[in-house]
């Protein structure tokens, strides 16, 4: 199975937190004050959206107060261990080996990334938070606030079937925002 991605989201590995009674109860502690919509999970994967990156960054903090791990060094190289952040396009912060993301399209044809333990070999299912709907989900919301700050602060430049592609004003520099509604490139024979 797997997690849908939305917005900055938290992810969790189970397996760890399991073995932190302090993680346990700061998980505990903050279950009341979450949004519904923001929570969902697999049988190893905890996942908790948020739309403001501080609000995540304060998450991973308590996180780590209460003694997991987010970015740890081993032999030399950074990693996530027993949390990461990836964001609804995909981007992670820190490699994280026990993480596998990737992204799948709805019958809508919305694409959605989703995560799931580096373990699974095919995912069979997604888990979406009780009560979700795209047109009231936080990957919407993420995605029309990202837009409309792209389109304030860049220029369009032109666009391809999964990404709208602008350009930074200040550096010369291409971004790619990946569309959340994406067209299939037509094959010419």
């Amino acid at each position: 199975m797997a997690v849908l991605i939305e917005g900055y989201s938290i992810i969790i590995n189970k397996a760890q937190a399991m073995k932190n009674q302090k993680a346990l109860s700061t998980l505990a502690s903050v279950k009341g004050t979450l949004h519904p919509m923001a929570i969902c999970s697999d049988e190893g994967l905890l996942r908790i959206g948020f739309m403001d990156m501080r609000d995540a960054n304060e998450f991973v903090m308590a996180l780590e107060s209460a003694g997991l791990c987010y970015k740890c060094t081993e032999n030399g190289k950074e990693a996530a261990k027993d949390i990461v952040m990836v964001t609804q396009f995909g981007e992670v912060e820190v490699p994280c080996p026990w993480l596998n993301v990737q992204f799948t399209k709805l019958k809508d044809d919305t694409l959605i990334c989703l995560a799931s333990l580096q373990s699974e070999e095919n995912v069979s299912g997604v888990a979406f938070p009780k009560g979700w709907a795209l047109n009231i989900s936080m990957l919407k919301r993420f995605y029309e606030e990202r837009t409309h700050y792209m389109q304030e602060n860049y220029e369009l430049v032109r666009e391809e079937p999964m990404h709208d592609i602008y350009h930074n004003k200040d550096n010369g520099q291409e971004i790619r925002l990946l569309k959340l509604k994406f067209s299939e490139t037509i094959q010419k024979s």
